[in-house]
């Protein structure tokens, strides 16, 4: 019978949430978060949250070295991998804002010792434009061999990006498919150097970064800082529930595509700088116009949830538009979101690329966005002694009991979602709750037990006797 209403609760969780407390969400967050790093094995993961131009919340769980128990921080440096690229767009923006290059210039105008086979005659040229939307035709990577442990990661020069692109060809005519192409923007850095004048580097870093007051955001990460400040990266699990680990690794002629190093804090400020912009408030380094230019749809379709722009991706989800990038590196992943009419945002960094980034991040948006949009201070009850961590063996693991508002809820601490996950309670009197359907109507009552000391021991649901843990 119980594992019948387990089911039933799944299939119909209370829909409608009521309004509760930034206290409770960063409660939930902080109980979620724990448990995701301990169910998923994850060496460590960093977290942050924007309302506007404030950091709301910054967490991070887990080792950064777990080898020296080196706990991570807020300010651990992560690969930041393919969100690198959104370096490279502003600053392929920059220029051409001011003067130094045109979107639809050819690349061989910038780098001529390219030398890909152009497949399809009647093509459109591979141009700046179409590498910014990976609309260009060109594969995924050059012809090498350098993502494999077996081969010690042997990341490419500039000399070694020459002979990997020397014996390739398109894969289609421009803009005929979105195909994500790390090469592409590989060639979008060594356009940023022709037309700058100056090292990818030294242009990022002095025209992007350092404006932005990034001072924990680094092009090229300096190898010392690997197992210190920069966490150690992982491979996936194993089924001995073991991990790889990863070597520090020097992204060279990649850097543009995939290089650069921050933490969560650093990519907060980064997101703030993006709602300051995109508003009208920040235009010393891009003016809103051309910040929104590289946010809307350019590419041609490329997913029925996703469209593209420079360098930018918006998803789409519960009727809102939401604007990043993801990315994924030896050992680390990451995932940056705004969304901007709410002017709020999300970081999510791991020293491993087992558990999707965008999932924590998505789950931040919707506890947090609900919670700022509805702006309630303080909950009118005060359930917080029936607060804790619940046994549901053997049907279940951990279910996690929290006030929310002037109920209480329980979502499973192994859930992906805990809100889609969500049961709720409503208060009938001393120890008893009764459990809303999702249609608001209410089903069986829940008893919370006492000890001789007047302390919560668990709880009494129908003939079930579930022990609380802590």
């Amino acid at each position: 019978m119980r594992k019948f209403l387990l089911v039933i609760l799944l299939l119909f969780p209370f829909k409608e949430p009521m309004a509760q407390t930034v206290e409770e969400a960063t409660h939930m967050l902080d109980v979620w978060l724990e448990a995701q790093k301990d169910y998923n094995d994850l060496p460590s993961l960093s977290v942050s949250f924007i309302n506007d131009q404030k950091i709301i919340y910054a967490r991070s769980f887990g080792y950064a070295n777990p080898n020296e128990k080196r706990e991570a921080t807020p300010d651990t440096l992560y690969r930041i991998a393919s969100n690198s690229k959104l370096f490279t767009s502003l600053a392929i923006m920059q220029l051409r804002d001011a003067g130094k290059l045109n979107l639809r210039d050819p690349i061989k105008k910038y780098i001529p010792w390219l030398n890909i086979k152009q497949k399809y005659p009647l093509s459109d040229v591979i141009s700046i434009e179409s590498l910014l939307t990976h609309s260009s035709g060109l594969p995924y990577e050059p012809n090498l061999g350098y993502w494999s442990y077996r081969d010690g990661y042997p990341f490419p020069d500039l000399e070694d990006l020459k002979k990997g692109t020397s014996n390739l060809e398109t894969l289609y005519r421009a803009w005929e498919h979105y195909q994500y192409s790390n090469l592409g923007f590989m060639l979008l850095g060594q356009v940023v150097e022709k037309a700058s004048g100056m090292s990818y580097e030294k242009y990022v870093h002095d025209h992007i970064i350092k404006p932005m007051g990034l001072n924990n955001t680094y092009t090229n990460v300096n190898p010392k800082k690997h197992g210190n400040d920069l966490a150690i990266g992982y491979g996936a699990l194993d089924r001995k529930r073991q991990r790889m680990e990863v070597p520090f690794v020097d992204a060279k002629a990649t850097t543009s595509a995939a290089g650069v190093s921050s933490s969560a804090k650093d990519l907060a400020k980064f997101l703030m700088w993006q709602i300051r912009t995109y508003n009208g408030a920040g235009n010393k380094i891009l003016n809103q116009n051309s910040l929104r230019e590289m946010m809307r749809p350019h590419a041609i379709h490329a997913d029925e949830n996703m469209d593209v722009g420079y360098g930018f991706r918006t998803n789409y989800r519960n009727g809102k538009n939401y604007i990043g990038h993801g990315g994924v590196y030896v050992g680390f992943t990451s995932q940056v979101t705004i969304e901007p009419e709410q002017k709020i945002g999300a970081v999510a960094l791991m020293s491993t690329h087992d558990l999707p980034p965008k999932q924590i991040v998505d789950r931040m948006l919707d506890i947090f966005g609900s919670v700022l949009k509805d702006k309630k201070l303080k909950s009118s009850a005060d359930f917080i002694e029936y607060q804790g961590i619940y046994d549901q063996q053997p049907w279940g693991d951990e279910d996690y009991i929290m006030q929310w508002g002037d109920h209480l809820i329980s979502f499973p601490l192994s859930s992906e979602n805990p809100m889609a996950s969500m049961t709720k309670f409503r208060h009938i009197g001393g120890d008893k709750f009764v459990r809303l359907r999702s249609d608001g109507g209410e089903a069986d009552v829940m008893t919370f037990l006492r000890n001789d000391a007047g302390k919560i021991i668990g709880y009494k649901d129908q003939s079930d006797y579930i022990t609380k843990k802590n």
